[in-house]
């Protein structure tokens, strides 16, 4: 039986900014954005094949986010490593900040952690990937800007042996304004199945969309899309491209994003 050693990260992942100077009045935050696990960790105790599944990223996510910035020129950032180390999107104090388990699959690293290598994960991994989100709104607002903040995720085809029949969703908590939009867009334009607050409500898991977006008064909401639609490098530009124009206009809308909203 293989021995499994559990080290604290001494090399710090940091996150990518992509198109940092952009103030185009748009950013995306990918917090699911990859299944890296860095030296030191052992692959968390798992092999390939569970790393490659929807419980390490959002499989689609990533791609669908440069995609978009490549066209709108927007800024976003990616989270450098998987949520199975630490998941971005939780608060700081989330039980499932560190999952013991995830859709059923035990992971053995985080089993028993003492409080100083949560922290060391946090140092390393969270709180640079939130420092980013947040110096990006700082720079916006400095400038006069009051840009979107939108969430980029994607979700499983199935879910408990039950068959999700939305093709993407979009998630809010007390600000709706911007998914509500967005909703409509996607009705008026495609014969879609379009989720409101589903597969997940924003209602009860939006952490990162509220500290950098909500709490601000910004517009903001988290796309979700399925993961089964982003199969194909063509999917994925479709999609970005469906998602960019949506956005475009929202942008120019003074309803939406001209406007801060404190409920």
């Amino acid at each position: 039986m293989r021995t499994l050693v559990y080290l604290m990260s001494s090399s710090p992942v940091q996150p990518e900014i992509l198109n940092p100077d952009a103030r185009t009045g748009l950013i995306i935050l990918c917090d699911h954005a990859t299944n890296f696990i860095p030296e030191g960790f052992d692959d968390l105790g798992l092999d390939d094949a569970v790393l490659g599944q929807h419980i390490a990223y959002d499989l689609g996510a990533e791609a669908v986010t440069r995609k978009m910035c490549a066209m709108m020129g927007g800024a976003a950032v990616l989270a450098p490593v998987s949520r199975l180390l630490i998941d971005c999107n939780r608060e700081p104090d989330s039980p499932t900040l560190v999952p013991r388990i995830s859709d059923g699959v035990v992971i053995p690293a985080n089993a028993d952690l003492m409080p100083a290598a949560v922290e060391a994960r946090k140092r390393d991994y969270y709180t640079p990937f939130h420092d980013a989100c947040a110096g990006l709104v700082e720079a916006h607002l400095e400038e006069g800007i009051v840009p979107i903040v939108v969430g980029m995720h994607s979700f499983t085809p199935e879910m408990d042996g039950e068959k999700r029949p939305w093709h993407a969703g979009f998630l809010w908590n007390k600000d709706p304004r911007l998914a509500q939009a967005m909703i409509g867009m996607m009705e008026r334009e495609t014969d879609l199945v379009i989720g409101d607050n589903q597969p997940y409500s924003g209602r009860q898991l939006y952490y990162t969309m509220q500290r950098h977006g909500a709490d601000h008064g910004l517009p903001q909401t988290t796309i979700e899309i399925r993961q089964d639609l982003l199969e194909k490098q063509s999917m994925v530009d479709e999609w970005a491209a469906l998602m960019a124009d949506i956005l475009d206009e929202c942008i120019t809308r003074d309803d939406i994003a001209a406007v801060k909203y404190y409920s």
